[in-house]
C-alpha cells in the first residue's frame, strides 16, 4: 500500500482518490530536466524522516477518502463496478455498445461524479496542509517522492521508517 503511493496506484484510485505527487505536479509546469535532478536531489536525513511521517498521514487521510467515496457511490444506489463501468462508458463511447446505462443510471452516476470531486477535493486540500503541517513545501515534497521513487535505498529506508 505504501508502494502504491509513491508510486502512483491502480487506475480506480487515480480516479477515486489520487495521491499527492501526482496531482500537483499535473498542476505545475513539467520539464525532463527537473525529472532527471530529482534522481541528484540531496535528501538529508531530517526531511526522509519528515517525508515518512507525511506518508503515514497521508495514507490516512487517502483510506478516510476512499471510504467516503465508496459511501457517496453507493449513496446514489451504484455499486463500486457499476460506478467504474459507467466511467468507462464516459470516457470511451465505444463501449456503449456493449454497456447499457439507464437515465436513471446516468442522473445517480452524474450526482455520484460530483460527491466524488467534492470529496476528492477536500482530501487534496487535507494532503497538502499535513505536508505544510510538517514543514515541507509540496514542490520539495513532490522532488523527495520522485527521488524515492527512482532511488531503491531511499525506498528500503522509507519502508523500514514507515513500518516502525
Amino acid at each position: 500500500m505504501r508502494r502504491q503511493l509513491l508510486l502512483g496506484g491502480s487506475v480506480l484510485a487515480l480516479l477515486l482518490v489520487g495521491n499527492l505527487p501526482a496531482r500537483t505536479q499535473a498542476q505545475e509546469p513539467a520539464s525532463q530536466p527537473q525529472a532527471q535532478e530529482a534522481s541528484q536531489v540531496e535528501i538529508s536525513q531530517e526531511e526522509l524522516e519528515q517525508f515518512a511521517k507525511i506518508i503515514k498521514q497521508l495514507e490516512a487521510i487517502q483510506q478516510e477518502s476512499e471510504q467516503k467515496v465508496v459511501k457517496a457511490i453507493q449513496g446514489e444506489g451504484l455499486s463500486q463496478e457499476r460506478f467504474r463501468e459507467i466511467s468507462q462508458v464516459q470516457q470511451n463511447p465505444e463501449t456503449q455498445s456493449t454497456t447499457e446505462v439507464t437515465e436513471e443510471e446516468m442522473q445517480s452516476f452524474k450526482k455520484a461524479v460530483a460527491k466524488v470531486t467534492e470529496l476528492l477535493q477536500a482530501a487534496q486540500l487535507k494532503m497538502e496542509q499535513a505536508v505544510r503541517a510538517e514543514g515541507l513545501e509540496i514542490q520539495r515534497f513532490n522532488q523527495i517522492a520522485t527521488a524515492v521513487r527512482q532511488t531503491p535505498a531511499l525506498q528500503q529506508e522509507l519502508q523500514q521508517m514507515t513500518q516502525n
